[in-house]
This record gives C-alpha cells, sequence and structure tokens, in this order.
C-alpha cells in the first residue's frame, strides 16, 4: 500500500493519505530551537534541551500523537469547523482531501474542504528561537465566506519530571498572560528570563484568545472537538496555574477567489515575542527566513549530489541520507516520539558515528561534537558513554538548567565520571577514526594541536587524546589477547563482563590503521612505529582466536570462561553481522578470509529488507553472553534487522571488490524501496530506522525512525573520498 511519493525536485515526500499506520515525523529547526513535527501536526517543540526546555506538552505511545500545533478553521455561518491537518478534527476522508509535504527542516499542510483551500507552512527561522505557522486561507467558490481561524499548542511545564510526575507542584508552577496581541506563558520556578517564558503571537490583532487548555478544550472534550471552536469564539480566560495553552482566535470575510495570509509565532524569551511579531508581520521577512531554510539545505545537499541508474539510492544521497544524518548530529538521539526528553545530552558511541556523516556538509558542527566528546573522554582513555556536554565546557559548566519543581538529586561533579564497570568498550575508538575523517575532509590539522581537558582533569592535545584510546583498548584485552567487552560493545545488550569482543578487536584494529596513517602524515616516527607494533598484536590475536574454521566466518567473542560466542557448532547466534564486516571493513581480515566471511553473512543473514545482526536468535537466556539472550527472537539486538551496521556490510563488500554485493544489501535495507508497502513497513519510507522485525507474526515492522545514521560511510560505495594529502 502507497501513502504517498518522494518529490526530488523539491527535496520532500509527499503525503497523499494522512492516515499512516503510525506518526510520519520531521525535525523542524537548525540551530536552538527544535519541533518534532508529524504528518497530522502532533509532536512538540523544545529550546536546546527535549528534557529541560520543553516549550509544548506531547504524551508518547498513546493512541494518537497528540497535542501539536493546529490550526482550526470553522464555517461561522454554519457553524462546521475542521482542521488545516487531518487530525485532530479528522473530516471523513471522502469529504476533504489533505496533502502534507514533509521537507528539509520545515512541513506544509493542505486541506481543501467545503470551499476553502488553506496551507499551513511550519518552519523555525535560522538566527530565531521561535517556530513560524505560515498560514494560507483561499475561497475557491463563488459566494463570500465568513471563515474563523484558531491556533492550539498546549504548553509544557518545561521539565519532563514536571510534565509527567508530582503534579501537585508542577499544576502551580506556571501562568499565562495576555497583551496587545501577545499571549505569554511564564514558568514561575524559572527564573530565566530567556527560556522561563514561552509566548504565542500573530501577525493579526485576535478578536479572542485563551490561556487555559480546559478553558479551550471543555470538559470531557480533546482537541477533536474543542468547545472554543464550536462556539466560534474564545473565552479570553488567562490565569496562573493549572494547565495552559495557546490559542489565538480570528475572523476573515473571504470574497470568492480571494485569499488571506498570517501567521503565527511560538518561541521563548520573555522579551522577543514583540520584536518578532513586528518583525514577521512583514511577510516579505516571513518569506526571506523561509527562503533560507531552502537555501540552508540546498547548500549542504549540493556538496555531494550523485546522479546513477538507481532512483532510489539517488534519492536518498541527494537529500535524506545526509538531512537524517545532520538531524542527529543537531539533535543528538533524545528527541523523538520515541525519546521524548526523558535523557538528554550525547551517547558517546552514537554521537562520534554521528559525526563521521557529516563533515563535508557541516564541519563546523563537527568540530564541535568532536570537542564535546574530547571533553568526554577520561585520561584513562575510555568515553562517557552517556553525559552531557554542558558539564564539561568552560563557558556552560556553572550555568544550570531550569530545576524541576519536583526533588530530584543533582548528581555531584564526581558522580559524572562512571568506572569501568559502566564503560563500553567500543565508545572511545569511535573518536579516532572520526577525528582522521574530520581532519582529512577540511585539511584542518592544527585541530589535532588544540588542548582539550579531559573530563576527570588534566589537558592533553587532541592527538595525545586520540592515542589514549588506543592505548586503552591495548591494556583492556583479556587472555587471548583480544579487547574485553566490558559493560557492552556496540551491541549494547551482549554484556560480556570479564568476556572479550571480537568487533571491540576488529574497531581497535581499524582505528589503529587511521591513526597509523596520520602519525606518518604528520611525520611522527616514533608513534608509527609503536602503533604499527600495536596493530600487528591485534591482527595476530584476532587471526589465531576469532577464526571459526568449519563456518568460515569470525566469531562474535567470548564468555569470562572462555566459550566461543559465534561458532558453526552452536545452535544459537551462530553467525554474527558485527564482528564479520568489521573484520573487512578494519582492512585486517585477508582477501581470502574476507570473501569467506561476507559469503557467510550473505547465505546466513541476508533477507530481501537487509542484514540480520544474527543468526538464529539466541532463544536461552545466558548471562555469560548477556542481556541480548533475555530479548524476544526476532527483536532488536537478537537478530533483528538492525539498520546501523548494515552499511559496514556495504563497505566491507566494497572493499572486497564486490560492488554488486554491497548494492544488493544496499539496496534491500533502502526505505525508498519500501515505499509501496507501507502496510508492512509502517514507517516513514525516508528514514531509516533503528531495526525492523521480520518474525513469523511480524513479516516487517519497523521501530524508531529517523535516530539512526546508516549511511556514515556511503561513499566507499563510491570508491572515492576526500584525504587532504595523506592516504586512506
Amino acid at each position: 500500500m502507497k501513502y504517498g511519493y518522494f518529490d526530488n525536485d523539491n527535496r520532500e515526500y509527499v503525503i497523499t493519505r494522512p492516515d499512516v499506520p503510525a506518526p510520519w515525523t520531521n525535525y523542524l529547526g537548525t540551530e536552538k530551537f527544535c519541533t518534532v513535527i508529524s504528518q497530522n501536526a502532533g509532536g512538540y517543540s523544545f529550546y536546546q534541551s527535549p528534557e529541560y526546555n520543553r516549550v509544548t506538552k506531547f504524551r508518547p505511545n498513546a493512541t494518537f500523537d497528540r497535542p501539536g500545533h493546529y490550526v482550526y478553521l470553522r464555517d461561522d455561518e454554519t457553524g462546521d469547523y475542521w482542521s488545516i491537518s487531518w487530525q485532530p478534527v479528522a473530516k471523513s476522508l471522502d469529504q476533504a482531501s489533505y496533502e502534507v509535504r514533509h521537507g528539509l527542516s520545515y512541513s506544509k499542510f493542505k486541506c481543501e474542504y467545503n470551499g476553502i483551500t488553506a496551507t499551513k507552512t511550519l518552519f523555525v527561522p535560522k538566527g530565531d528561537d521561535a517556530q513560524i505557522w505560515d498560514v494560507v486561507i483561499k475561497n475557491t467558490g463563488d459566494t463570500p465566506r465568513t471563515i474563523s481561524a484558531f491556533s492550539f499548542v498546549e504548553f509544557s511545564f518545561s521539565h519532563i519530571q514536571s510534565d509527567n510526575q508530582n503534579h501537585q507542584m508542577s499544576l502551580y508552577s506556571a501562568g499565562t498572560s495576555y497583551e496587545d496581541g501577545v499571549l505569554l506563558y511564564d514558568l514561575y520556578y524559572n527564573t530565566s528570563e530567556k527560556d522561563g517564558f514561552y509566548f504565542l503571537t500573530s501577525s493579526f490583532d485576535p478578536d479572542s484568545y485563551d490561556g487555559q487548555r480546559d478553558t479551550f478544550l471543555g470538559a470531557y472534550r480533546d482537541e477533536a472537538n474543542p468547545i472554543a471552536v464550536e462556539k466560534g469564539r474564545c473565552s479570553n480566560h488567562v490565569q496562573t496555574c493549572y494547565n495552559h495553552c495557546g490559542s489565538l482566535h480570528k475572523q476573515f470575510t473571504i470574497e470568492p477567489g480571494q485569499e488571506v495570509r498570517f501567521n503565527l509565532v511560538l518561541g521563548v524569551g520573555k522579551h522577543d515575542a514583540r520584536p518578532l511579531r513586528e518583525k514577521y508581520q512583514n511577510f516579505a521577512n516571513v518569506d526571506a527566513a523561509f527562503a533560507d531554510i531552502k537555501q540552508h539545505w540546498d547548500t549542504r545537499c549540493e556538496k555531494f549530489q550523485v546522479k546513477s541508474p538507481n532512483e532510489g539510492l539517488d534519492t536518498m544521497i541527494n537529500a535524506w541520507t545526509l538531512y537524517q544524518a545532520e538531524t542527529c548530529v543537531v539533535w543528538s538521539r533524545f528527541a523523538s516520539f520515541i525519546e521524548v526528553g526523558g535523557r538528554t545530552g550525547l551517547g558517546y558511541r552514537d554521537t562520534a558515528q554521528d559525526a563521521i556523516s557529516v563533515p563535508h556538509a557541516n564541519p563546523a558542527m563537527t568540530r564541535k561534537r568532536l570537542v564535546d566528546l574530547l571533553r568526554g573522554q577520561v585520561k584513562a582513555g575510555y568515553g562517557l558513554h552517556l553525559f552531557d556536554p554542558d558539564w564539561f565546557d568552560p563557558e556552560k559548566a556553572d550555568v544550570k538548567p531550569s530545576k524541576s519543581p519536583t526533588v530530584v538529586p543533582t548528581p555531584s561533579d564526581a558522580d559524572k565520571i562512571h568506572g569501568i564497570e559502566d564503560t563500553c568498550s567500543d565508545d572511545h575508538l569511535w573518536l579516532v577514526p572520526t577525528i582522521c575523517r574530520y581532519v582529512q575532509e577540511t585539511g584542518e590539522e592544527a585541530f589535532l594541536d588544540q588542548v582539550i581537558p579531559y573530563a576527570d582533569g588534566g589537558n592533553a592535545t587532541v592527538y595525545e587524546h586520540m592515542k589514549a584510546a588506543l592505548d586503552f583498548s591495548a591494556e583492556y584485552v583479556g587472555q587471548t589477547g583480544i579487547c574485553k567487552g566490558l559493560r557492552a560493545d556496540w551491541n549494547d545488550c551482549l554484556n560480556l563482563g570479564g568476556g572479550e569482543s571480537a568487533m571491540v578487536s576488529f574497531l581497535h584494529f581499524w582505528a589503529l590503521q587511521e591513526f597509523i596513517n596520520l602519525a606518518k602524515y604528520q611525520g611522527k616516527s616514533e608513534d608509527v612505529a609503536k602503533y604499527t607494533e600495536m596493530a600487528a598484536n591485534v591482527r595476530e590475536a584476532c587471526e589465531t582466536h576469532l577464526w571459526d574454521d568449519e563456518g568460515g566466518w569470525y566469531i562474535r567473542g567470548l564468555t569470562k570462561n572462555g566459550d566461543k560466542i559465534g561458532t558453526a557448532q552452536q545452535t544459537e547466534g551462530r553467525i554474527h553481522l558485527e564482528s564479520n564486516t568489521l573484520a573487512v571493513l578494519s582492512g585486517m581480515a585477508s582477501q581470502e578470509r574476507g570473501e569467506k566471511a561476507m559469503d557467510a553473512v550473505d547465505e546466513n543473514l541476508f533477507s530481501e529488507y537487509g542484514l540480520h545482526l544474527n543468526a538464529p536468535s539466541f532463544a536461552t537466556p545466558n548471562d555469560d553472553i548477556g542481556f541480548v539472550t533475555r530479548v524476544y527472537q526476532g527483536v532488536k539486538e537478537n537478530g533483528a534487522i538492525f539498520s546501523h551496521p548494515n552499511p559496514w556490510a556495504w563497505v566491507a563488500e566494497a572493499k572486497l571488490g564486490r560492488g554488486d554485493r554491497a548494492m544488493k544489501f544496499y539496496d534491500a535495507l533502502n526505505p525508498f524501496n519500501q515505499n509501496d508497502i507501507i502496510e508492512k513497513r509502517i514507517a516513514e519510507p525516508y528514514s531509516y530506522v533503528q531495526f525492523m522485525v521480520v518474525t513469523p507474526i511480524d513479516l516487517l515492522m519497523v521501530k524508531f525512525t529517523f535516530y539512526k545514521r546508516s549511511n556514515n560511510l556511503i561513499v566507499h560505495l563510491f570508491a572515492f573520498r576526500k584525504t587532504n594529502g595523506f592516504s586512506y
């Protein structure tokens, strides 16, 4: 079943049926203000952090993606009303037609109903901490119409804990006021004049307004049938305490063929509303701001364009892959319809892998994230698995986020630094190739000499930080010389503890190769010698202990008792994707073993929708292997089609010189190729997902869209990459 199509000329995905099986989201904003919005205008906004500075409210994992950012229209002659987005009013699709265009950092909603065509374009202008709703209403009939427009957002209590618990405090923590066309929301517990105030204003002078959610919606009603819209007028009610909303109402008389245009501005800051209202009352400024967003992405996308016989590849590479990757870099992983702000900050490996994706398009943001990661590394060499970069930013360390009225203990500085027992064995290693990639792409060798502090004290150059990462993995090895698995490796559910991870040793080898090339280019002969010897030791240990002769592939690791994981003799978890692909990608595997390993991957892990993480899935709990053995078979880390390591297989096959198979693997995972089977895919066809479940019950079910950077190594498929003088 098909719900839309790609408009490549405009870099948009066009949804022609709004009743998709699950919300299809988009991300608005490229700087500090972000909105996560669905095809039905459901979603939420936040300023800088989805945990601390939530502007509008959202209820995750509910049957509807509500609340949202809505515009209602009412025929004041008949009392009939509808919303420009299909939800929340949900007019019958036999009576009204809807179209949604998700573009790069904007979404356009269009509705045609009963002689009225209306559009609403949502975007976040660069340079302003606000969101613009650009609305146009046209009378396509032959008689004058009297149409009322109502906006609606539900304001958040700012902190996610205030939104979701201890309402005996949070319900009394905010209030609304109205003056001269500005509805101002005041968070009493937040003393900041920037993020302690939210506002909604408009280009028109409102006929009525509401700042109280329950007054606007009415008792025993919801967003589908608000009493204010039904009556045709808001109550002009604002007050302190309880739940708050932003609704501004305006009535228009529209002649046949005439259209009216207005905008609404949702933003943060006690003193920002009036200047922004005045600015965007001039529609030339609205048009210029929107054009700036378009140009922002045109400039980035045009830095890497592909024209090939493969339409799906061209469509994804030329727009959507970069867009998804940069969304991850800018907003991290903790704002979506799944992750709604319960955690904040940066995941170490996630951020490193995000950053390797975009140095050609956004070198400044790549550099910023690298500095964040370097500050989140400890002197011993490992990275803090999850941390808030503000903790270690000297310009922000003393700036405290708005506190929840709920009493929540604040961690001490010492508590922010976890020990080895909570360290993921792969985190720090991703930092090395990412830094190399940044320097290769930008030519900024001086970055290597920048002095950056460690999280636990002391300073070192970027170059020395890289050495610390490599040395840590060389030190923390098991009896066989294979890197210890520690708390987990890339597979968070593979908890080997005292066991050993093949995947991390292969990753270590790759990081060493990248660093050795860099050291050669820098003329660091002693480091070249030291780390070349280290790489040789890693290779010897891997080839001696990790190859399974019977299966013809590399095993996944060893338990703390020395039992091998991933051999042909086993009935569960016989073969794993990560270890075999990284053995080849890293350059460690010989051509012969590399081909055998990838043949086994193709034979045992390939499906029409991508490569499974392991097979057969684990069915027997085994705590020496980890929580992965307690995950349902075929779900997430236990045998699902996990998007993230699929590109490692594309690169591996490309490095082996087998381009046809690399493209076979690529085409299987490419969401473009699932556009016509949405009844199976469920999720957005323009976004890679975390994983797909393929079981007898769920023939195809995808989960966790957008926040998965699956194409960070895509340039290998095209056999070139920028090096700025030193070999790759």
